[in-house]
């Protein structure tokens, strides 16, 4: 099992501005030995209690780009891409430009996007949620070939594109791994088996093992080896070295939900996933800057999940 780490909007720090902290935060992740971290792709949020407190959000592939500056090993992924956002051929050089930069250490992540404030504060039209998934459809084709063929070519009712020329080609061949991102059952899952190397699903293990059942009956009607695709599941992890530790970090984060406990009890509740089927863990912190939970997973969760 291989796990990857979803960064949550950051504020200024001792290791200065936003950027600085999340860099700080990516280079701490690389050193403990994560496979990947991972931008959502959103561009505002507001703190409906609070509407004066800023929620800092770092553009997704401008962020991307800084981080794979600044890092050798650790793979760079969109946790995940709206498509509605935009044009397809436009964000398949995007993703092409990430993997030059990152010399091939990009996964490119898809969604249909849900945010409706942000499509309405942004001045974007918010299809319905049907259209949305066509759209997202049809993007995840179009980033296909343009990373693929040369030139590429798409007819579709949402994008088209004509003998468009995608230079230079991206690193990794055919093209960096697609991951599609979400739990609908009769669309998103039927889009991973017809068109994704990785999905990413949501729930305890029992819903994960159930929904990787599902996808397991959409390969099979598309012809597909259910085995080509990394079986990926998200959750979010509370760690603490000890108990004391752990209270406190409970008491600042009464309504947690999610995997919560020493290093030993995390390794056990992903080994339940493991046993699920799953494959790769992305995770968020509740802490979003917190070095030293990184570091600790590093060293005590990463090698343990390692051969499981």
């Amino acid at each position: 099992m291989l796990l990857g780490l979803q960064l949550m909007p950051t504020h200024p720090s001792e290791h200065g501005n936003h950027a600085d902290t999340l860099l700080a935060v990516v280079r701490a992740c690389e050193e403990a030995g994560l496979d990947s971290v991972w931008m959502a792709d959103h561009f505002m949020f507001v703190d409906e209690e609070n509407p004066d407190a800023e929620v800092p959000i770092l553009e997704c592939f401008v962020t991307l780009g800084a981080m794979a500056a600044v890092t050798e090993r650790i793979r760079i992924g969109q946790l995940v891409v709206g498509a509605p956002y935009r044009n397809p051929a436009l964000l398949a050089k995007a993703c092409t430009t990430l993997d030059v930069l990152s010399h091939g250490r990009s996964i490119i992540g898809l969604g249909a996007a849900w945010h409706e404030p942000e499509f309405t504060a942004y001045g974007w039209p918010f299809p319905p949620l049907r259209e949305r998934f066509e759209m997202l459809e049809e993007a995840v084709q179009v980033v296909d070939r343009m990373l693929t063929q040369r030139p590429a070519s798409f007819a579709g009712r949402h994008y088209t594109v004509s003998q468009a020329y995608n230079d230079p080609r991206p690193v990794q061949r055919p093209r960096p791994p697609v991951l599609i991102g979400g739990s609908g059952e009769k669309v998103t899952l039927r889009l991973v088996a017809a068109h994704a190397d990785m999905c990413n699903v949501a729930g305890d293990p029992a819903e994960v093992e159930r929904l990787f059942g599902v996808l397991a009956a959409h390969c099979e009607d598309v012809g597909r080896p259910f085995e080509e695709i990394t079986r990926c599941n998200h959750v979010s992890i509370l760690v603490a070295a000890d108990e004391d530790e752990l209270a406190a970090k409970r008491e600042r984060h009464p309504d947690f939900t999610g995997i919560a406990g020493t290093p030993d009890t995390v390794v056990d509740r992903l080994r339940e996933y493991a046993a699920a089927g799953s494959q790769y863990v992305t995770f968020t912190l509740p802490d979003p800057d917190d070095l030293e939970a990184i570091h600790l997973i590093g060293k005590a969760v990463v090698p343990a999940v390692a051969h499981v």
